[in-house]
């Protein structure tokens, strides 16, 4: 292949294996930029799911006020 050896594993080693082959890649350094962006996308996410958050909250808000009106109308009539 690409001039690696491979050592043959023992059959009463694999008995308890079940799936396939794994390997190991060389672990790299991170680039620190890349950790920089990945950092600001996680911020940036969070952000957005507050904010959602947030108006949904107003939304149902609205809804609960919009439903007390409709019914203090009816009440009224």
């Amino acid at each position: 292949m690409n001039g690696e050896s491979f050592e043959t594993v023992a059959n009463p080693a694999l008995e308890t294996v079940v799936g396939g082959r794994t390997t190991q890649l060389p672990q790299k350094p991170a680039d620190p930029a890349l950790l920089q962006s990945i950092a600001q996308l996680a911020q940036t996410v969070q952000q957005v799911g507050a904010g959602l958050a947030q108006a949904g909250q107003q939304s149902q808000q609205g809804m609960s006020q919009m439903m007390q009106q409709m019914m203090q109308a009816k009440q009224g009539k």
